[in-house]
């Protein structure tokens, strides 16, 4: 006779992954050829937005909004932060795509790659590809001793 319902040898269910959320981003120009880029991300109910500012042009737009959303992943997360290793916005397949590389400055020989369309700002592409590339990796990387 078979019996439904869980028994005492069932695995324990899934837990939630946990993830950080990005909220926004948005670039505004100063006097002068200044940019400030500002970024919001959320995980667990907090939120936290970081600034970053530099000499506006594209490249350092999107270089600035993957600086703005490492420091806000570090702020709301506690985590060790990534280095960025380079930030890139490339045309293929029709669209525009920002990609980006990190490295583990704990971890000797590692690189996370994100990429993302461009939907609505190269900023916001560029926040979400750092998005793409850390939150793969991002808690996988704390051990015992750091939880």
């Amino acid at each position: 006779m078979a019996t439904t319902g869980a028994s005492s040898q069932d695995p324990p269910a899934p837990q939630p992954e946990k993830r950080v959320r990005f909220v926004e981003a948005s670039a505004e120009r100063k006097p002068g050829s200044r940019v400030r880029v500002s970024v919001e991300v959320a995980f667990e109910g907090d939120s936290h937005v970081s600034v970053a500012e530099g000499i506006g042009t594209e490249t350092i737009e999107i270089r600035l909004a993957a600086s703005a959303t490492l420091e806000a992943i570090r702020e709301v997360t506690g985590t060790p932060p990534f280095s960025l290793v380079g930030v890139k916005r490339m045309h293929a397949f029709d669209a525009d795509v920002i990609l980006v590389a990190l490295r583990d400055p704990e971890i000797e020989g590692t690189r996370y790659i994100g990429a993302v369309a461009v939907r609505t700002t190269h900023v916001a592409a560029a926040a979400a590809a750092v998005m793409d590339a850390t939150n793969r990796v991002l808690f996988q990387r704390r051990g015992p001793d750091r939880e």
